[in-house]
């Protein structure tokens, strides 16, 4: 028996016998060339291009009735790096300067090339780095002629284990009933484990070198709650996993039940839980569980895939989405990044701190045709389904009374061009730094709807990183603190009569929704993924019950009295949410 940790990007547990997807055997020659071969070796190039375009297009077509339009652009990131001066005309150009073969040109290109992107602190730019290994791949199995019969060998009730899955791969693989699949590389903001959580199928990824150590017709463990992947287990392991599995089926059975139930506390107060998306086809999830609506759509995906886009690019996106959530309503984000994770196509100034310095709105309205351009094309988007617009990390009026005012201009020059676009759109704001969560009552008075960012909302007010291991134990959203913050939030939202909502995580975190239920909180948006479990937790709940427990909780000097009161009362009161 060997145990293998990695990351669970996608929870759940299933067993099977492993399918190895070799992708990175991709055998060829190092050849030395004669200066009148290099034209050739140059056309053999072309073709390999002409032959991965066609294919990539196929793939794209075959899975366009699956899978939305953001899912189908990854592909048009694959078709660019195909017509890509630094990868294609650097590989000719070292065939005919070192003249060596084109197979040789093409990996030592491709390997500077994605180690540039690799060598990035940020995670982003680094799978912008697979993309570059996933095209080189694709180019040398035509370069070589072993094309792609391979991926129909896929069994059905296998778990796929291979070096890395590329989008084009998962979409092959996935018409297939996989039960899952476990790979080297990869982290949960790859796409493919965005897609792997919005089907519900249990991954693991990160694990180095499972791709190594693992064979065809293995029986093989996947535990994506804690990213563990177990190869040949004893017969107590398997025994002990396959009551797991049954387990997990049974529990997932008894919240699949609760779909088209309603979402009411035990003493029937009404609780409206959204849902937080960044790809299109998280929708399809968030439909199926019967969310409320879009709660938090992330923008910023779109130009972390695909660069500087268009208007009419992000216009077509973003229609899709709303046309995808079927009438219910969609609240889209504004571009919420900084320099540190913009494409080099995109203006980014360095900066010694850019966590805290030109990112989300001060960054759109330092650049204001790129925000004018996003603006432009929500404002179009808005005639295919109920839109609301929502600006991060505001920090004061002013600074959204400036926004306004871009706003009304993006308006403008729409009805200039006679461009449709509803005139009613509700404006709000992100709650997510402690100045404008102080003055929230004054805010209340000119937005149409508030929405806490409890991620940065605690990190800015507690000064931590929770992404820092050092620390990360002060992150406690319990905080005399925080609570003091959220009290003072939907305070003023009532007063002003206007809705507000919690779209951090602790919104589907079922040991902190009881507490934003005591406080007066009755919209959450969460990962599609978790609105069922809440929902099964609200339902047993009563609010009553929940405000004893938060004024109980206030009268709390520590986190660490106040996390002992939470934890007791989730136990007591949520038997069944949790899955273990």
């Amino acid at each position: 028996m060997k145990i293998y940790k990695g990351i669970g990007s996608s929870e759940g547990v299933s067993i099977g016998k492993c399918y190895l997807l070799d992708r990175l055997k991709v055998s060829f020659q190092k050849r030395r060339i004669e200066p009148h071969e290099t034209d050739g070796e140059c056309a053999r190039l072309d073709s390999a291009v002409a032959d991965a375009t066609a294919y990539i297009e196929k793939v794209r077509e075959m899975g366009k009735d699956s899978y939305s339009e953001s899912h189908s652009m990854i592909f048009d990131v694959y078709l660019m790096l195909l017509r890509d001066e630094m990868l294609i005309g650097k590989s000719k150009e070292l065939v005919r300067n070192s003249l060596v073969n084109a197979e040789q040109a093409l990996h030592s290109t491709g390997r500077e090339l994605s180690r540039v992107f690799q060598r990035a602190d940020d995670e982003y730019l680094r799978e912008r780095g697979n993309d570059v290994v996933h095209i080189v791949q694709k180019l040398m199995r035509f370069l070589t002629g072993e094309g792609y019969d391979i991926l129909e060998q896929v069994e059905e009730n296998s778990v796929v284990v291979s070096h890395d899955l590329s989008p084009s791969d998962t979409t092959h693989i996935l018409k297939k009933k996989i039960k899952g699949f476990a790979t080297d590389l990869g982290s949960k903001i790859s796409h493919t484990s965005i897609l792997a959580r919005s089907l519900g199928l249990p991954a693991v990824v990160g694990l180095e070198d499972i791709s190594k150590v693992a064979e065809s017709g293995d029986i093989i463990i996947l535990d994506g709650f804690e990213g563990v992947v177990i190869i040949d287990p004893d017969a107590e392991t398997l025994e002990k996993y396959t009551v797991k599995e049954k387990r997990y089926r049974d529990y997932i059975t008894s919240l699949e039940n609760l779909r088209d139930t309603e979402v009411r506390t035990a003493d029937g107060v009404d609780v409206y839980l959204y849902s937080n998306v960044e790809l299109n086809d998280e929708i399809h999830l968030s439909n199926l569980n019967n969310a409320s609506g879009v709660g938090l759509y992330r923008t910023e995906y779109i130009y972390l895939q695909h660069g500087d886009v268009s208007e009419e690019q992000q216009f077509q996106i973003l229609k899709e989405a709303v046309e995808l959530n079927g009438g219910k309503p969609t609240t889209i984000r504004t571009f919420d990044l900084g320099g540190e994770k913009l494409s080099e196509e995109m203006p980014h100034p360095k900066e010694q701190n850019p966590v805290m310095g030109l990112r989300a709105v001060r960054y759109s309205l330092r650049f204001r045709e790129f925000f004018i351009r996003q603006l432009r094309a929500i404002l179009r988007a808005s005639v295919y389904g109920e839109i609301k617009i929502m600006f991060p990390m505001i920090s004061g009026l002013h600074e959204y009374r400036k926004v306004r005012e871009v706003y009304e201009s993006a308006k403008k020059s729409l009805r200039a061009e006679g461009v449709p676009f509803a005139e009613n759109i509700k404006l709000g704001i992100m709650v997510e730094l402690p100045s404008i969560a102080i003055i929230s009552g004054l805010i209340a008075r000119e937005v149409d709807f508030m929405s806490v960012g409890t991620n940065d909302l605690i990190q800015y007010t507690l000064g931590i990183d929770r992404n820092n291991e050092y620390v990360a134990y002060l992150y406690k959203p319990a905080h005399p603190a925080i609570l003091t913050l959220l009290n003072t939030i939907i305070t003023a939202a009532r007063k002003e009569g206007i809705d507000c909502s919690v779209c951090g995580e602790i919104a589907g975190e079922p040991r902190y929704i009881p507490i934003l239920l005591g406080l007066g909180y009755r919209q959450l948006s969460m990962s599609p993924a978790h609105i069922l479990r809440a929902k099964k937790l609200i339902k047993q709940l009563k609010a009553h019950d929940c405000e004893h427990l938060v004024a109980d909780l206030m009268k709390c000097d520590t986190s660490i009295l106040a996390e002992e009161k939470v934890t007791s009362f989730v136990e007591r009161q949520g038997e069944g949410i949790f899955f273990s």
